[in-house]
């Protein structure tokens, strides 16, 4: 990231949010990550890019929340996998394979309506009381069904 480019009060968002982000990742994931610098360059470019906050934060909810084949990023997200890579939106080239990189970003916020109304009811009870309320307006905006 070029500095002559930084904007202060994106930059200030940038770390707020990767803190929110890190606070749900590790209820979610069951993680114990820290916010990292990695991670707050990944939410400002993407807010460079014009997503917005609650694009954002949404991305993990999908992540966590996809059943079927598309689980697997679920899956390596609790193990081994940063939480910055979920907000990969621009394209790259995968050093092993050759072929452009995933945009995650792009394809979690495309598949949100894939996600499991169950799991995010469980997911949603299931973190810290102090961040339920805003977790669920921020569902509620993105009009994302909560289950039964």
């Amino acid at each position: 990231m070029k500095k002559d480019k930084l904007v202060p009060e994106r930059m200030e968002a940038a770390d707020r949010i990767s803190e929110h982000i890190t606070a749900f990742f590790n209820a979610a994931f069951g993680r114990r990550t820290r916010p990292s610098r990695q991670l707050s360059d990944a939410v400002y470019s993407a807010l460079s890019d014009r997503y917005s906050e609650d694009e954002i934060r949404l991305a993990y909810w999908v992540a966590r929340c996809l059943t079927g084949k598309a689980s697997w990023l679920s899956e390596k997200l609790r193990t081994d996998m940063l939480p910055h890579i979920v907000l990969r939106h621009s394209g790259a080239v995968n050093s092993h394979t050759g072929k452009p990189s995933v945009r995650w970003l792009d394809d979690l916020l495309a598949r949100a309506s894939e996600a499991h109304p169950n799991l995010i009811k469980a997911l949603l009870v299931s973190l810290p009381e102090a961040m339920q309320a805003g977790e669920r307006e921020l569902l509620s905006r993105m009009e994302i069904p909560i289950g039964e």
